[in-house]
C-alpha cells in the first residue's frame, strides 16, 4: 500500500449482520454471489468472512474466480461456476467445483464426459436471452435425463425483471419445468436472486442466491432498511495548491475548469488506473462532512476543488451516497464499484 493511498474500507459486522438477516428471514441457505470480486468489494476478503459466519455455498461467473477462492483452503466450501468451464476436467479434480449447464449441446457434450452430474445445475431460461435451455427444448432435456438417468445437483433460472407480476410467472413456469421434467432429480432449486429474495418472490424454491444484498447494496427500487451498507471508498488529500501558482490543474488549463467560489485544487491518489474511470469527472465527493466536486481524473491521482476549511491529511469520501452518484454516472452502483481495480486495497474493519 502506497502513501496517501485509497482504500476500500469493508465493515465486516455489516456483511454478517446482512448474512443472518438474510438466512432468518428466508429460512432457507444462501448461495453467496461474490462474482467481479464480490461486486468490486474484494472476494478474498469477503468470502472468509461469509464462511466464518457459516456460508459454505458461493457463487461466481467464471472459472478464475473459483480457483481464486479454492486458493483460501476453506474447508467443506462449494463453488458454483455460471458459465461453462473450458476444461471438464476441473470438476474431476475439485469435487467442491459444480457447474451450470447452459444449453443443450453442452448436455450432450457433458453425458459423453464421465462428469459427475451431482456437481451439474440445469440453467432454464424464460426470455433473458443470456444462458439456459429455452422453453421449446423442454422436451428434448426431459429425454436425454430419462434416457441417460441423470440426477443433477440443482436446477435454477435468474430473474431478469424487478416487476413482480414478471417474477412471479417466472417462478411459476420454472417450476412446472422442473415438475414436468420430474423434481426428483434435483437436488436444490433456486431462482431467487437479491431483489426477488428482500421482496419475498420465488416460492418453490429450496435456496437463495444473492450477491449485493449481502454487502449492502440494493436494486433500483428497492428499500429495505434491515440491509446494512458494508463498503466505503476512501482516501486522504496529499496536496493542497493555490490557483494563483498554477496555469493547469492535471491535465486541463484552469480557465476551461469551472472555478467558481473556489481558489485552491487538493490533490488526491487515485484515477483511471485504479478503475475511477474519467466518467466521474465533476461528481461530489466528500471531505469534513462538505461536498466538492473533483474536476479532473489522470491515470493515477485526481484533483478536487476545496475551500479553506480543508487541509492536507483530511479523508475525501467518494460514492458516499450511492443514490445520488447513480442519478450523476447514469448506472447503478454494484457497475462502479466492480470497476475498481487491485490498486485499491480492501481492508476489513470489524
Amino acid at each position: 500500500m502506497g502513501r496517501d493511498s485509497f482504500q476500500i474500507k469493508l465493515i465486516k459486522k455489516n456483511i454478517v449482520h446482512n448474512f443472518n438477516y438474510i438466512k432468518g428471514s428466508t429460512k432457507k441457505d444462501i448461495i453467496a454471489v461474490v462474482k467481479v470480486n464480490a461486486y468490486g468489494h474484494g472476494l478474498r476478503e469477503v468470502v472468509p468472512i461469509l464462511a466464518d459466519s457459516g456460508c459454505l455455498y458461493f457463487a461466481v461467473a467464471r472459472e478464475c474466480e473459483a480457483l481464486e477462492i479454492l486458493s483460501l483452503n476453506i474447508p467443506q466450501v462449494k463453488i458454483l461456476i455460471f458459465e461453462t468451464i473450458e476444461d471438464f476436467s476441473l470438476l474431476k479434480n475439485f469435487k467442491n467445483l459444480e457447474m451450470v449447464v447452459n444449453s443443450l449441446e453442452e448436455l450432450k457434450e457433458l453425458i459423453n464426459s464421465g462428469i459427475d452430474f451431482s456437481q451439474l445445475h440445469l440453467k432454464f431460461d424464460f426470455g433473458f436471452a443470456r444462458n439456459g435451455f429455452s422453453q421449446d427444448e423442454i422436451e428434448a432435456i426431459k429425454t436425454l435425463i430419462i434416457e441417460n438417468n441423470l440426477y443433477f445437483q440443482g436446477a435454477m433460472t435468474h430473474f431478469f425483471s424487478s416487476n413482480e407480476e414478471e417474477t412471479i410467472e417466472i417462478q411459476r413456469k420454472f417450476i412446472e419445468s422442473i415438475e414436468y421434467i420430474g423434481r426428483e432429480r434435483f437436488n436444490i432449486i433456486h431462482s431467487q436472486n437479491s431483489a426477488a429474495t428482500l421482496l419475498g418472490l420465488g416460492e418453490g424454491s429450496t435456496h437463495v442466491r444473492c450477491g449485493i444484498s449481502l454487502l449492502g447494496m440494493l436494486d433500483p427500487g428497492i428499500t429495505n432498511d434491515n440491509i446494512k451498507r458494508s463498503w466505503s471508498l476512501c482516501g486522504p488529500i496529499c496536496d493542497i495548491k493555490d490557483f494563483s501558482k498554477l496555469d493547469f490543474i492535471g491535465y486541463e488549463r484552469i480557465e476551461s475548469i469551472p472555478t467558481e467560489n473556489f481558489h485552491r485544487v487538493a490533490k488526491i491518489k487515485i484515477g483511471y488506473g485504479d478503475g475511477f474511470s474519467k466518467r466521474n469527472t465533476n461528481i461530489l465527493c466528500h471531505i469534513n462532512n462538505k461536498e466538492y466536486p473533483i474536476v479532473h481524473i489522470s491515470m493515477d491521482t485526481s484533483f478536487v476543488l476545496v475551500d479553506n476549511s480543508a487541509e492536507v491529511g483530511d479523508i475525501v469520501e467518494i460514492y458516499q451516497n450511492f443514490e445520488k452518484c447513480n442519478a450523476f454516472l447514469k448506472m447503478d452502483h454494484y457497475e462502479y464499484t466492480t470497476l475498481l481495480n487491485s490498486r485499491i486495497p480492501r481492508i476489513v474493519l470489524k
